[in-house]
């Protein structure tokens, strides 16, 4: 059987849900821009599988799991690319499955290597709720009485990306239809980041992403991960309000540590843990997450159009 949640922690989860993170926020946000923007899919000259596992609040019973998978290839004789990608997302009796489609076509702008690309999403989300996991201290009380229920809602999103050897601008609006009768609403993304050399060994990696949906908090993540050798990264993660300058006792407050590895020219693998600022303790018990990626290479791939750590 499975286990039981309180209800308060029930109303905790879904306060948070529907307050502030209808969309799941990944740390590796920077090797993850497919997940909100279609516009991205076709941005390098090979193609790329990316898995993402992040557990957040572990410990915490009946606490946010989320896995994702993509997979994007450029087709560079039509300057267009392809992508298809899945999310799963549990957090206490809650579970929604989002499947994606990207399309994208790009523009070169000039002879040095810049692009603009535009792309659409099409895909759906489904959502479950599952009655079992919801205990009251009064059996069969009807004031919390949900029937298991599974609905498919569809969907369409866009986005806009500028890329250039050094440098990456983005804006997307992956969820365009609102579905109010599960909380579930329009959000904007802004993201953006470069390359910095600071030696022949060392590369300084900063991105910033910012989130806005309406009736909720607007957040910012700002990242900085050093790179040593196309080896190895290193860095640390802010995340807060737009309206405070550094983490704060909010729900959407934390700090993360990023690390990771380039196996070989083909495989990636990167760790983050993170933790919240907020003052309600129960949420400060660590969020893991760990991405996987594979860069299948063709045999001679020339110039690449962005480097690997976009």
């Amino acid at each position: 059987m499975r286990k039981k949640i309180k209800i308060h922690i029930i109303f905790l989860f879904l306060t948070h849900v529907l307050l502030s993170q209808q969309d799941p926020a990944f740390n590796y946000y920077m090797f993850n821009h497919q997940s909100v923007n279609p516009a991205y899919v076709g941005s390098k000259n090979y193609t790329t599988i990316t898995s993402v596992y992040r557990s957040q609040w572990s410990g915490f019973e009946g606490s946010p799991i989320t896995q994702t998978a993509s997979f994007n290839k450029p087709i560079r004789s039509k300057n267009i690319g392809v992508g298809l990608g899945v999310l799963n997302d549990k957090i206490g009796p809650l579970t929604t499955t989002d499947i994606s489609i990207d399309l994208s076509y790009h523009l070169r702008l000039n002879r040095d290597g810049s692009y603009l690309s535009v792309g659409l999403k099409f895909g759906g989300l489904d959502f479950g709720i599952n009655s079992e996991m919801i205990q009251t201290n009064q059996p069969f009380d009807q004031t919390f009485f949900i029937q298991d229920d599974k609905s498919f809602f569809p969907n369409i999103g866009f986005g806009f990306y500028y890329y250039s050897q050094k440098i990456y601008l983005g804006f997307a609006m992956p969820r365009v239809i609102d579905h109010a009768e599960i909380g579930n609403q329009k959000h904007y993304f802004f993201i953006g980041g470069g390359l910095i050399n600071l030696s022949d060994l060392w590369i300084l990696r900063p991105s910033v992403f910012l989130k806005y949906a309406r009736g909720s908090s607007s957040v910012y993540d700002f990242s900085s991960l050093l790179i040593f050798k196309d080896i190895f990264w290193i860095g640390g993660q802010i995340r807060s309000s737009i309206f405070s300058v550094l983490p704060d006792g909010g729900l959407e407050g934390s700090y993360a540590f990023l690390t990771g590895v380039n196996i070989n020219k083909n495989i990636s693998i990167g760790y983050s843990y993170g933790f919240s600022s907020s003052k309600n303790k129960a949420l400060n018990l660590g969020t893991h997450e760990i991405i996987l990626r594979l860069d299948i290479l063709p045999k001679v791939i020339g110039l690449l159009r962005s480097p690997r750590f976009f």
